[in-house]
């Protein structure tokens, strides 16, 4: 067994000396790598030493020249907005920020600090000079308590006019005035500006610090206003000199509206004239092309504050009013200010609501133009009364009488016929419960503050058909009414036009967007006769315009509370008779007079609108009225009618005082009941109208 295990041995032995010679190797051939290794690092030591020494300011140039910097900021232009004409709205305007760089001022880079004060004097001196919102001791001031600052600006001395710098520019440029002048520069950027001030508010919206859109035009179209910055770098060139590389600013898209600024200035004029008149605690108008859906203009009274000094509450709030809030009431103020009226509040509309009623009821077959009605002063539901606001009755009636009279009776009867689905079908085909669609922010739908088929009653379905019991916005109003003057074509209300680039290209055209055929061309040309009629002979009249054929209906709606007996007063029209070219609604809601339920105060503001709108719109005059078989009989020499006029029964026209006052529609009786079944639904409602408020 010796010999196997001795032979054993003999091959470790051998491989562990094989193993050894081989660490030698390698560790020869590392001290060899080490010392080429340190070889070469002392030989690129001693080489960059005598190119430094040799070659140094030629290669530092050459590393400059390859170096960059991040450059300043260059802003974009926001978009311009024109109303339809080209008249510039809201727009940019280029201001200047003054930069003080103290380190330079004071020298706190100078080594030599016998040339550390050398700008200070002179150039204080100069700023004063230039800038005299800040004394010499006010800019020691800034300067001196951050003396080593390159970036300071002043709140003074920001969003200044190039006016206003230019004195300093030409310093600056003076050779020798300049010559100790230094680390004064300039910063741009752009400043919103609204030309008209107060035009348009509501529409237009306005802008906060960063570009940001705030309500109105500029808040809904925030993102094709807005551009994107450029950027300015720099290098240093062959000549060791600062060059600079500019990547341009994209500027935003300007909006063409479909506002007409000749138009918006006649609506104000005459809503501010209501407000200093009869002091209401609401007049708002608004102006539409019915085939298009274009708005032409709206104005409010609680909505035209100065775009330029949105914050303002001035003319709203006495000075110690405002010391008394927090900067949470003043926001809340300031949003209630904001809040376009037009677009994001809801009301009852009263009698405007009846052309709508029976158009329903005509499409559906459930009358015809031929029907009659008997108003005998009201109609009884079961314990509940409801009466006309005539209560001794209107007596025959066609179903054009009933439009002119205003007759809550036939309306009724009209509703009952119609029945509940009917009656909440149209609802929705003319758009009530549903946002209109138009391009500004926060309208508010209503639907919650109507009844659907499965939870309105007789009784709802009865004041529901003369415009009582359930909520509208102006826009819902104004398009679905534009619908049945126009031949049944329902339009997108919408307030812009057209989007062009910053160059005059058009991006995209807003054309009209027909929705939905609402009703027939017949239903439209007799609802349309009758409203020419309701003016001529009805409890329009006072909505007349000389020299024009003018068409529309009146309305006299309560408030949530049924026995306050202020009002919300309106007139919703058109013109001309035949090819209406443009409609009208006007508001009056609540003002200070003796009789607070004539409509007569909004058919007068109608008037007075559409007086100066008419001519400004090429309408041309004339008194052409088409005749109708259910025109007042004419009385014969003797007093009494002939046998072909005995066969048509006369309408009803009622004396001054009843035309215009429609009055209290609801009997006291169930005005608590009906106030407080609608509670619910507008506390529901109140939540989204809220959420509706910019912050």
């Amino acid at each position: 067994m010796s010999k196997p295990n001795s032979k054993k041995r003999n091959e470790n032995v051998g491989k562990r000396r094989v193993k050894k010679r081989l660490n030698e190797v390698m560790q020869a051939r590392l001290r060899v790598i080490f010392f080429l290794i340190l070889a070469a690092f002392f030989v690129i030591v001693v080489r960059t030493m005598y190119l430094n020494s040799a070659k140094g300011k030629q290669y530092k140039e050459i590393i400059l020249k390859q170096q960059t910097y991040d450059g300043k900021a260059i802003p974009f232009k926001r978009g311009d907005i024109t109303d339809r004409n080209g008249n510039i709205l809201a727009t940019s305007v280029k201001v200047y920020n003054v930069v003080i760089d103290a380190g330079i001022i004071t020298g706190s880079d100078e080594k030599d600090s016998e040339n550390r004060y050398q700008y200070y004097k002179p150039t204080i001196q100069a700023l004063a000079e230039c800038f005299p919102q800040m004394t010499e001791e006010e800019f020691k001031q800034v300067i001196d308590s951050k003396p080593e600052s390159h970036y300071i600006i002043d709140n003074k001395l920001r969003r200044l006019s190039y006016e206003q710098t230019e004195k300093m520019r030409e310093i600056l440029a003076d050779k020798k005035k300049g010559k100790f002048v230094k680390g004064v520069w300039f910063e741009e950027e752009y400043k919103r500006m609204y030309p008209y001030n107060t035009l348009a508010s509501g529409a237009i919206g306005f802008t906060a610090s960063g570009n940001v859109g705030i309500t109105g035009i500029e808040h809904y179209y925030d993102d094709y206003l807005n551009g994107t910055d450029g950027r300015q770098y720099g290098h240093v060139n062959d000549d060791n000199s600062m060059e600079k590389i500019v990547k341009k600013a994209t500027d935003g898209y300007n909006l063409v509206s479909t506002i007409d600024l000749n138009l918006q200035q006649i609506c104000e004029k005459y809503v501010d004239q209501w407000v200093q008149e009869y002091h209401p605690k609401e007049v708002a108008v608004v102006l539409a092309n019915p085939n298009t859906g274009e708005i032409l203009a709206m104005a409010d009274n609680n909505s035209i504050y100065n775009l330029n000094d949105p914050y303002s509450l001035d003319g709203y709030y006495t000075q110690e009013q405002q010391a008394e809030m927090n900067e949470q009431q003043k926001l809340d103020a300031s949003n209630q200010i904001w809040r376009n009226f037009l677009v994001s509040d809801s009301y009852e509309a009263g009698s405007t609501i009846k052309p709508f009623t029976i158009a329903g009821a005509l499409e559906d077959g459930k009358i015809s133009t031929d029907t009659t009605f008997l108003c005998d002063g009201g109609e009884q539901y079961a314990t509940t009364y409801i009466g006309c606001h005539k209560r001794s009755g209107h007596g025959p009636e066609t179903l054009e009488q009933a439009l002119m009279n205003s007759c809550n009776d036939a309306l009724m009867q009209i509703s009952r016929m119609e029945g509940i689905e009917t009656f909440t079908k149209y609802q929705s085909i003319f758009g009530f419960g549903l946002k209109s669609g138009i391009d500004l922010p926060g309208e508010i739908s209503c639907a919650s503050l109507l009844y659907t088929a499965d939870n309105m009653t007789p009784i709802d379905l009865a004041c529901n058909s003369f415009g009582q019991n359930f909520n509208v916005n102006a826009m819902q109003m104004v398009a679905g009414f534009s619908s049945i003057v126009n031949g049944g074509n329902y339009y997108k209300p919408h307030i812009v036009k057209q989007i062009e680039s910053a160059n005059g290209g058009l991006v995209k055209s807003f054309d009209k967007q027909l929705i939905k055929q609402t009703i027939t061309k017949s239903t439209s040309d007799f609802l349309k006769q009758a409203m020419v009629n309701t003016v001529e002979s009805g409890t329009g009249k006072t909505a007349k315009v000389e020299g024009y054929v003018v068409g529309g209906k009146t309305g006299t709606a309560q408030h949530k509370d049924k026995t306050d007996k202020n009002y919300l007063l309106s007139f919703l029209g058109f013109a001309p008779y035949d090819k209406p070219q443009v409609v009208c609604y006007a508001i009056v809601d609540s003002p200070q007079v003796e009789n607070t339920s004539s409509s007569s105060y909004a058919c007068r503001l109608f008037s007075a609108v559409m007086t100066e709108v008419l001519p400004y719109m090429d309408v041309y005059q004339t008194r052409e009225v088409p005749q109708t078989e259910t025109e007042p009989a004419q009385e014969t020499t003797t007093g009494e009618t002939n046998s072909a006029e005995q066969e048509t029964t006369a309408p009803y026209v009622p004396s001054d005082d009843e035309a215009y006052d429609e009055g209290q529609a609801i009997d006291d009786s169930i005005a608590e009941s009906m106030s407080q079944e609608m509670d619910s639904k507008k506390q529901a409602a109140q939540e989204q109208e809220t959420t509706q408020e910019l912050d």
